[in-house]
């Protein structure tokens, strides 16, 4: 396991993929999407206690692998014991202390001398070197007796220390670019100041160069310099510049368990666990680019009594806690930015944190600044926990109930940071790049350092399992759970809610108003039913299962959108320009008016200033159908296979909406009233522009056939295989989306047209296969070969094993995307036009060109249609103006993946119960290159199809030592 965490291990179940699978090996990084289901609806728990950040749904507490006793993953039809999940329920168990002491320490190393360099760093001579690294993961454990046969303990400790530095790169603005010189682009390039009409040779005078961030950049080479290096892409200026990076990490996290029998039909146990956190970029390519840091203190604790009342009847009750912290925040690392950093950009407005407002050049160019997101979260959960096993003859009854209590403490500076950002798309002249240089700014936003808000609620859960031996090959499985989730309130009611229907504004526990703001839902029940049956032909080694199950959960819907983030509380500001109105960044945030703030406060200027969220009145938990039928067919007393059924349907899922989107106006555009007007809260709320809604509407539809294959270990070999063919259909994606996707948004590019958003989800993969196995060779003492061989002989042949996993997929779904000329669509996210199926042209097939398109400029620029136009060859055009765009979401394919990790070890024993065991550990063994999506957006018709990034790390080789006693 790459970095020693358990969550990349749940990618070899059936139905389980990522798209990016590297992060899983990070902490706080990703997690599988299982079944159709998103990354956020998976459950972690250890030793019955819930370890996830509930808020954002990462893990928030990966333990020591050496610690765990078990891992079971759950996915599909769980008992009604299990709960919290639309996914998998992953539960860990920790290990116990017996009457021996038994132990181990261990140390892997890692450094760049033994890792491959990444395709797209050898590209340039300046790169082409491996990039610093030295990563050190030590620890041990140890567990023993206290008081033989009666009181055990079990101790364990896990530290990191990661250093990473070496050369990096950027893609700057090459000479020509600054002077004005667009030539090389395919775009047509107009002039705003000319009515639309294009500026002769894609030339913009450098007297129209008025954007003062570009005079800056332009005129600082210590900022900004320019490139020394050849760059990649169709326009050569993909990692043009040749620089350096540095970063660092450190985890230090350890798990303390006592076991204690009381008497004959008691027993206590109890476990602590703690982590400390933190990783830091200290530098980057650009000193106008800044870094990031993030502290991850942890802590839980559990104490779980097992009473057994007689031979059939045991009682399981369980008290926990878990308290996770995540801070997030941005780092002007050079110091040249400082505390007037936009000042001295000429962006008006001052700043509350060193650096410089990210601002986007477009062009394929890398942005400058950073938006500035900072937050802090400090997640409690307080769990009780009670089970009943009866054992009542052929039947095995389970009943019980679950209790959570959440504290979620958060500041969050609102997805637009504390330094704001600035947005320029190529809405005004056809091509971002230049809407930068000319300043037709489409958007911009800042968010608010403020206090922290904090939201309470309970989750409270009934269940009862009976698994029925109606015969001897028959077993029927009956379940029903029912839980509450206690509508989320502030803890000091520091909330405004706003009824987007009618433009009320609604204040907690005021005006008849509940604290939450929102109708609690009670009609959470969830049934199951499933069967297992050996219908006893094949020698009884065939067995048929089948189940279906009802379940319900309530995705976090993270921080961004929270009603403790609207005025009078929180102040997020959200500028939209109209596209005959563009905004200048020569304003900068200069024009917010910061006094009397609240939703319905009068609108200072032409444009609407404010950001607001909004709860839909009736948000409830989503409702999942579940159902699976599977065959499985023992070979021998080791080897199975299955072959199953697996689909799911999901209704009511959260998803956000742009709830005051402009209406469209009537005749030629260039006519329409300005888009806030347009807006339909303008008159009741004018300063509020943007409005996200989080309502339960979206939905889900999986269908998949599943074949696995496992050996138990037998004769020195266990294996695990799995094959996935499915497809996943839904109408959106979340709150998250991922890394290594070209996916629609989050948003719907048309909020009131929310059906013609269906398609494949963004993370669906119609083949997915997953291999993992482990192989004791059979040489040595005790084995096939060599059993009497002599002792010496036997320390160098004996003893070793290997270890293996693949992970391979086909490609995920790319959704085409086009300039925004809607003068509605003021999330973004507005699809292309689609006329007819891409046909690639494999002899031009390359890295920078995965499509097969034309290279040269004038072929390419004819390739995609100009707005509102079909000159019957184009598969792809801009929407005309005023119009959203036909294509769907889906309608082209990124590249397949394929990575395989390998490790070969040896075991040295000292004595029979005292060995070391070394390791050598190979990630992406054969360093192969799955690439990450190519660009498709029409905006950028020279980077369509330029593929700049892999998924997965170059080959790493790890060492690792451990003595066990």
């Amino acid at each position: 396991m790459k970095g020693r965490n358990f969550v990349s291990m749940t990618l070899l179940i059936p139905g389980s993929v990522s798209p990016n699978p590297e992060a899983t090996n990070s902490r706080f990084g990703a997690r599988p999407y299982v079944n159709g289901n998103r990354e956020q609806t998976n459950n972690f728990m250890l030793d019955g206690v819930d370890v996830n950040d509930s808020i954002d749904n990462r893990v928030g507490y990966s333990p020591n692998v050496d610690a765990l006793e078990e891992v079971k993953v759950l996915t599909g039809n769980m008992g009604a014991d299990y709960g919290n999940a639309g996914g998998a329920t992953v539960m860990l168990t920790m290990k116990s202390g017996t009457n021996q002491f038994r132990g181990n320490v261990f140390e892997f190393l890692r450094n760049e001398k033994l890792d491959a360099n990444g395709f797209f760093r050898n590209r340039n001579v300046n790169t082409a070197k491996r990039l610093g690294y030295k990563r050190n993961i030590f620890g041990g454990t140890l567990g023993g007796p206290i008081q033989r046969d009666k009181a055990f303990f079990f101790v364990n400790y896990e530290g990191t220390e990661q250093r990473a530095s070496g050369p990096a790169s950027a893609s700057v603005a090459p000479q020509a670019w600054r002077n004005g010189d667009l030539s090389q682009f395919p775009n047509v390039i107009r002039d705003p100041q000319a009515g639309g009409a294009p500026f002769p040779n894609k030339q913009i005078p450098q007297a129209r160069i008025v954007n003062p961030v570009a005079k800056k950049l332009f005129s600082s080479p210590d900022l900004y310099p320019l490139p020394n290096q050849a760059g990649a892409g169709a326009l050569g200026v993909s990692g043009n510049y040749a620089s350096s990076s540095a970063s660092k990490l450190r985890n230090h996290q350890g798990d303390a368990k006592l076991d204690y029998r009381l008497g004959d039909k008691d027993n206590l146990s109890g476990r602590f666990s703690w982590g400390e956190y933190e990783s830091r970029g200290s530098r980057t390519a650009l000193p106008v680019n800044m870094t990031s840091g993030q502290l991850g203190p942890t802590r839980s604790a559990v104490i779980n009594w097992v009473r057994t009342f007689s031979p059939t009847i045991v009682n399981e009750a369980r008290v926990g806690f878990s308290r996770i912290i995540i801070k997030d925040q941005t780092i002007d690392w050079s110091g040249k930015l400082g505390m007037n950093g936009n000042q001295t950009f000429g962006i008006p407005g001052g700043q509350s944190v060193a650096g410089l407002s990210s601002v986007a050049l477009g062009g394929g160019l890398t942005s400058v600044g950073a938006s500035g997101i900072f937050s802090n979260t400090a997640d409690n959960k307080y769990i009780y926990y009670d089970n009943l096993t009866w054992q009542k003859g052929r039947q095995l009854i389970k009943m019980g109930a679950q209790f959570i209590r959440y504290q979620q403490n958060r500041y969050y500076s609102g997805n637009n940071g504390v330094l704001g950002l600035f947005n320029y798309n190529g809405t005004y002249t056809g091509l971002n790049y230049a809407d930068f240089l000319l300043d037709q700014l489409a958007s911009k936003g800042r968010g608010s350092a403020t206090g922290t808000w904090g939201h309470r609620f309970w989750r409270s859960a009934f269940f009862i399992q009976d698994d029925w031996k109606v015969l001897p090959n028959f077993t029927l499985n009956i379940g029903l759970r029912y839980e509450y989730m206690q509508p989320i309130y502030e803890v000091a009611d520091r909330q405004v809610n706003v009824n987007t229907y009618t433009g009320e504004l609604m204040y907690a526990g005021k005006n008849g108003n509940s604290r939450a703001l929102y109708r609690p839902y009670k009609n959470q029940w969830m049934p199951r039913i499933g069967f297992a049956w050996t219908p006893g032909i094949l020698n009884n080694k065939l067995v048929m299962r089948a189940g279906w199950a009802y379940t319900s959960f309530m995705e976090g819907t993270g921080a961004n959108l929270r009603l403790p983030l609207n005025p009078p509380f929180f102040i997020e500001t959200n500028f939209n320009y109209d596209v005959n109105a563009p905004g200048s960044i020569t304003t900068g945030f200069a024009d917010v008016v910061t006094a009397d703030l609240r939703l319905d406060m009068p609108r200072p200027g032409a444009t609407p200033q404010l950001q607001g969220r909004a709860w839909d009145l009736d948000l409830r938990p989503q409702t999942t159908s579940q159902v699976n039928f599977t065959l499985e067919y023992q070979i021998d007393n080791a080897t199975s296979v299955s072959a199953g059924y697996v689909g799911q349907k999901g209704t009511h899922l959260v998803a956000p909406v742009e709830a005051n989107q402009p209406l469209p106006g009537t005749g030629p555009v260039s006519t329409w009233p300005n888009l806030n007007l347009r807006r339909p809260l303008i008159n009741k709320l004018p300063n509020l522009g943007n409005i996200a809604r989080t309502e339960s509407s979206a939905t889900m539809d999986y269908h998949s056939l599943q074949l696995s294959a496992r050996r138990r270990y037998s004769t020195g070999l266990e294996l695990l295989a799995s094959y996935t063919f499915g497809k996943t259909l839904t109408d959106n994606l979340g709150y998250y989306g991922s890394a290594y996707t070209a996916s629609e948004g989050a948003y719907w590019q048309n909020a009131y047209d929310r059906r013609s958003n269906r398609g494949r989800a963004f993370f669906d993969a119609r083949h997915n296969l997953s291999i993992g196995g482990l192989y004791e060779l059979p040489v040595g003492k005790g084995k096939k070969f060599g059993s009497d061989m002599p002792k010496a002989a036997d320390l160098l042949l004996g003893g070793w094993n290997i270890n293996a996993m693949a992970l391979a997929h086909s490609g995920f779904p790319i959704t085409v995307r086009a300039i925004d000329r809607t003068s509605q669509a003021v999330r973004g996210n507005v699809r292309a036009n689609y006329f007819r199926p891409l046909v690639k042209n494999e002899a031009l097939v390359t890295v920078d060109n995965f499509f097969g398109l034309p290279t040269d400029t004038a072929a390419r620029t004819a390739f995609f249609c100009p707005a509102g136009v079909d000159d019957g060859k184009c598969p792809y055009g801009n929407p005309g103006d005023g119009l959203f765009g036909t294509a769907s979401i889906g309608t082209e394919q990124a590249p397949s993946f394929f990575s395989m990790d390998f490790s070969i070890g040896k075991k040295f024993y000292v004595t029979e119960s005292k060995f070391f065991d070394f390791r050598t550990e190979f990630f992406n063994v054969l360093n192969h290159v799955s690439w990450a999506p190519p660009g498709a957006n029409l905006a950028s018709p020279a980077s369509f199809g330029a593929v700049t990034a892999q998924v997965q790390s170059p080959r790493n080789i790890q060492f690792g030592l451990k003595f066990y006693f």
